[in-house]
């Protein structure tokens, strides 16, 4: 199966056959978060046909190529182990380390 090359901003509304939006998060699909509360997703041309064809409506919004993310937006472990030490300063652990 060939990757796709492109997915899309959608959002998901209740259709004629399915009015129930909890059955979204079934579906194992990138949600993102929506100002309006909607059902917003990250979706490829067969992830919309399967929730069309389990009775959604959706509506694409815009087009979303696939590429790798930037390097300078990925974390290095030790920033990131650093930056969770930072935080656990002063809490106690257990053991009484």
């Amino acid at each position: 199966m060939r990757e796709p090359t492109e997915r899309f901003d959608a959002t998901v509304h209740p259709g004629a056959a399915n009015r129930d939006l909890r059955g979204v998060a079934d579906l194992d699909l990138d949600r993102i978060p929506d100002p309006e509360g909607a059902v917003r997703v990250l979706v490829t041309a067969d992830e919309c046909r399967r929730l069309l064809e389990r009775g959604y409506e959706v509506h694409l919004h815009a087009p979303v190529p696939v590429r790798p993310l930037p390097a300078e937006l990925v974390e290095q472990d030790e920033a990131v182990r650093r930056w969770l030490e930072e935080r656990l300063e002063g809490i106690q652990r257990a053991g009484g380390a």
